[in-house]
């Protein structure tokens, strides 16, 4: 070949033998670490040898007769065929095993100086190396080398799109194969994918870089690359998707997305919007798990966790979950999060808002907390306008009265208004911190039912009544102690079926949104969840089939998920008390605190209130009257009629008592139904009926009431 010429196959060789064996021209002290650095094929001299056994005689043979030792040297050999065949077999997948331990060297050591910008001092592949990813490497690092997390994600990616985890056809065609042959053999290779995927740890305390692989579950397939493949498109600058943590059996159960600051990725309407996105790629887990995700904007990052799920029942545990003696637990939220009432004089949520339909566990929350205040050292009255609801509370340590009439129930909210201006006068004068003032709290269940009473007496009461609710104004006195009770060291505890600002009265402003922590049991309607989170679609797809299952306020703000804890009525009347079981009877008695918190009171009115309720509770108990029902016979001919008042008409003929409470029939001369000129609601029906003689009598029914028939309406044939 002329001068100058280049032959390609000669060439060939020298580039494979380097590739293989290394540069010879390279001297051994000029490398103190050099990942290419020359491996001796034994394969080679093994197999010449096995060549030479196996074709030793004929070969041998033409000339025998000039070289008679050479006859006997390859008889012997070829006695040992055989074995050298096999030694020459094994010692050539050694060979390729060192040949891909350094071609791993060579590609971890190329990454780790293009990411880090550092020289690694040493890089070691474990043995066997894998053939179709690395299946262990260390690289060791300069003592000190620090990582940021940019730089940490940008090797990650790397390494998982390097040579270090072939994706090839034929490579990806042969792994498949070998595994298939390989999980007849081994039961716990069954059911796995046909692939692996790459783990990057970093140990700083060691200077020490971490390569492993895991073989991917095939009931879990990895969403790493439909995370990867469309976070490529997503409103992310540069984003970048890694394995954050995996589980024993190798699923991965978290992610990294790195990505390039922007204004966009510190808003919070942002944030939500790429976590929704990012948690439908990533797909339900067969866990059950939820997909959770942490920002971190500052540092340029996020991470995709799984949680546990939350659990469909939780009893109101015995010792004291948070030490803290002003945080009161109610719930549990995601990951074993424990969350909580802070009332402490610090807090930036002093109110407590409770949203709840009829059944959703509205009531256990209240107890939940009461009896977590009493524990706690701190006393609480309440109103509970459905009569049902908070009684199990009166009498309870640390209870000063529950209130039931509307009435009594304005005086006392107006008794809180004086004892909230007696303390602040207290403090004002003492000057002392409001702090140091001890806590109550006031609770008013279904806020709702309690503020159209105090709305319909205003309208239909006598004028004494009247007279005495525009007095006292309850709603405009609850709207100041939403206001300004915080620093007084009264806490409010509202309960309500639906959040709807008229609830508050059109005296109260926005009082409602000094209720910073906030529950929502059950579904919320779009307008209620827009009014209690601020977004749409919280609270909306809440599994109602769970009691006690709702959205609450985080410590941090946030609206998330979470499951109340159950404490059942802690009534010791017998008709209550018999229905609980035992486990039920010995939580309750672990609950009652040793000793009952103290009532200290500042005002004169709220004193004198209590100790009037007390004693309004107290002759109640006592006298124990109640109406008893009437019962009506098991026959159909026994069983009268019974329409509403309102619905009787002039000469139908009803049912009334005479003077001997004997049922007698008279003759309806005269319907007159009263109706609220505002809505147009039945508030009132008069009828007139004879007597005796030309003696009328006018019969007066209220909302509700009924009249019984003398018989049955008749019923139309079906047709």
């Amino acid at each position: 070949m002329a001068n100058g010429q280049h032959d390609p196959v000669k060439d060939w060789l020298v580039e494979t033998y380097r590739a293989i064996v290394g540069d010879p021209a390279q001297k051994a002290e000029d490398r103190a670490y050099d990942p290419t650095q020359r491996i001796f094929p034994l394969s080679v001299l093994v197999a010449a040898a096995a060549v030479l056994a196996l074709r030793g005689p004929v070969l041998v043979a033409k000339v025998a007769d000039r070289v008679p030792a050479l006859t006997d040297i390859a008889a012997r050999l070829h006695d040992y065929r055989v074995l050298l065949i096999v030694v020459a077999g094994a010692v050539a997948v050694v060979d390729l095993a060192r040949y891909l331990a350094r071609r791993y060297r060579i590609l971890l050591t190329a990454l780790v100086r293009q990411a880090l910008r550092d020289e690694p001092v040493r890089v070691t592949v474990w043995f066997p190396p894998g053939v179709f990813a690395v299946r262990h490497a260390t690289v060791k690092l300069p003592p000190g080398t620090i990582i940021r997390p940019r730089e940490f994600d940008e090797l990650t990616s790397a390494i998982k799109k390097s040579g270090l985890l072939r994706h090839g056809r034929i490579a990806v065609a042969v792994r498949r194969l070998v595994l298939d042959v390989l999980a007849k053999q081994v039961p716990a290779l069954q059911g796995r994918s046909k692939g692996w995927t790459l783990m990057v740890r970093h140990e700083p305390h060691r200077d020490l870089l971490v390569v492993t692989r895991s073989l991917l579950a095939q009931r879990n397939r990895s969403a790493l690359g439909t995370l990867d493949r469309v976070v490529r498109d997503s409103p992310l600058k540069d984003p970048v998707v890694s394995v954050e943590s995996r589980d024993d059996d190798g699923v991965e159960t978290g992610y990294r997305i790195a990505f390039t600051p922007t204004l966009n990725t510190g808003a919070k309407a942002f944030q939500t919007r790429v976590e929704e996105s990012l948690a439908t790629l990533a797909g339900r887990h067969v866990s059950g798990r939820q997909w959770v995700t942490e920002w971190h904007p500052d540092d340029g990052y996020l991470v995709m966790r799984l949680q546990a799920p939350l659990p469909r029942r939780v009893d109101h545990p015995l010792e004291l979950v948070d030490e803290d003696l002003r945080h009161l637990p109610f719930g549990t939220g995601a990951a074993d999060l424990t969350v909580f009432w802070d009332v402490s004089t610090k807090s930036n949520k002093p109110h407590c808002l409770i949203v709840g339909p009829t059944g959703g566990g509205k009531t256990s929350v209240i107890r939940t907390l009461l009896t977590e205040a009493a524990r706690r050292g701190i006393p609480f009255l309440g109103v509970d306008p459905k009569m049902i609801e908070l009684d199990g509370l009166e009498g309870y340590p640390g209870c000063g009265a529950i209130v039931y009439d509307p009435m009594r129930a304005a005086m006392m909210v107006r008794a809180l208004h004086a004892e909230m201006m007696a303390r602040n006068h207290y403090v004002h004068v003492k000057k002392i911190e409001p702090s140091q003032l001890p806590l109550l709290i006031a609770v008013l269940d279904e806020f709702f039912i309690l503020s159209g009473k105090w709305q319909r007496l205003m309208k239909s009461g006598d004028e004494a009544t009247r007279k005495l609710l525009a007095e006292l104004d309850p709603l405009g006195a609850w709207a100041d102690l939403a206001v300004l009770a915080r620093s007084a060291g009264i806490r409010l505890l509202l309960g309500v079926q639906r959040p709807d600002a008229q609830l508050f009265g059109s005296s109260s402003g926005n009082a409602r949104d000094n209720f910073g922590t906030r529950m929502s049991l059950g579904n919320l309607s779009q307008d209620g969840a827009l009014m209690m989170w601020g977004d749409a679609q919280v609270g909306r797809d809440v599994d109602t089939s769970i009691p006690g299952r709702g959205m609450v306020t985080a410590p941090d703000g946030s609206p998330v998920s979470a499951q109340m804890w159950w404490t059942p009525n802690v009534d010791r009347h017998p008709n209550k008390w018999n229905q609980l079981s035992d486990d039920e009877k010995a939580l309750i008695e672990g609950l009652v605190p040793a000793e009952a918190p103290q009532f200290t009171i500042y005002s004169p009115e709220l004193r004198e209130f209590i100790e009037s309720e007390r004693a309004l509770a107290k002759q109640a108990r006592e006298r124990g009257e109640a109406p008893e029902p009437f019962v009506l016979g098991a026959s159909d001919d026994d069983a009268a009629d019974a329409i509403p008042a309102s619905a009787v008409t002039e000469g139908m003929t009803i049912l009334v008592d005479d003077e001997d409470s004997n049922l007698v029939p008279v003759t309806a001369e005269q319907v007159t139904v009263i109706r609220d000129e505002t809505t147009g609601a039945v508030t009132e029906t008069r009828i007139v009926i004879a007597t005796s003689g030309r003696v009328k009598t006018t019969l007066h029914f209220t909302v509700g009431e009924v009249v019984f028939l003398p018989e049955p309406d008749p019923v139309p044939a079906a047709a």
